[in-house]
């Protein structure tokens, strides 16, 4: 088995396609993503201890609290086995930094990029509050912009499609003003910190475009990946 030797950051405002863009990345080879979204919904859909706990930040919109976020991405950091670690929208607060940086440490990684998405706040809302999912298989759909081929229901595995409660119009409006609030410092620490290793991506461009470009810069910096 591998151990993963390198990590990799992926921020931006809700709705700027991080899950996407990431789940394609993780489709190449030596890549693995932790999704920190999706783990924390995973937690609330099984009804775990950590579920019940996490619930009910998430249908406010806020914050997780940073000790449940940390104990969610560990245990997922224990079944990893790619040379690279691709994380998925963490750290999301300035108070997930020091998480951050201790589970690199503790997991002998060494960070290699930051990726930041840019878009509108328009266009998030938009894209967000046309979001469905699918509970079986993590399937994302638009009816706006990519619609399943059946009102409602997932194309790959038949299930029935869901909007999460965090993708309402008004929690969206109220995770964008979370995400100025929180995670714009956190963007900020990365360009002070670590300004070599941060660069910013326009998250509207076509996306095989933005997979394109992301694709060669994290073959270009990180160990271990293969050369676009």
């Amino acid at each position: 088995m591998n151990e993963p030797k390198c990590a990799a950051v992926l921020l931006g405002p809700p709705g700027s396609g991080k899950t996407t863009l990431a789940r394609t990345l993780a489709g190449r080879n030596g890549i693995s993503v932790i999704e920190t979204g999706n783990l924390l919904e995973q937690e609330i859909r099984h009804g775990t201890p950590l579920g019940l706990q996490i619930k009910p930040y998430k249908i406010e919109g806020a914050l997780v609290p940073s000790e449940l976020v940390r104990q969610v991405i560990t245990g997922e950091l224990e079944r990893v086995q790619a040379e690279l670690v691709l994380f998925d929208g963490f750290p999301r607060s300035v108070a997930q930094i020091e998480i951050f940086l201790q589970l690199l440490k503790e997991q002998h990684l060494s960070l290699c990029a930051v990726i930041v998405l840019s878009i509108d706040s328009q266009t998030v809302i938009r894209r967000l509050s046309g979001r469905r999912m699918c509970p079986n298989c993590g399937a994302i759909y638009n009816v706006y912009m990519s619609p399943p081929k059946q009102d409602g229901i997932c194309d790959r595995c038949g299930g029935r499609l869901i909007q999460r409660e965090d993708d309402r119009a008004e929690v969206v409006r109220e995770r964008l003003k979370g995400y100025e609030r929180e995670t714009l410092p956190v963007v900020e620490f990365f360009r002070r910190k670590f300004g070599r290793l941060t660069w910013e991506e326009t998250a509207t461009q076509p996306p095989d475009q933005l997979l394109n470009h992301v694709w060669r810069r994290l073959g270009e910096v990180c160990c271990g990946m293969p050369r676009p």
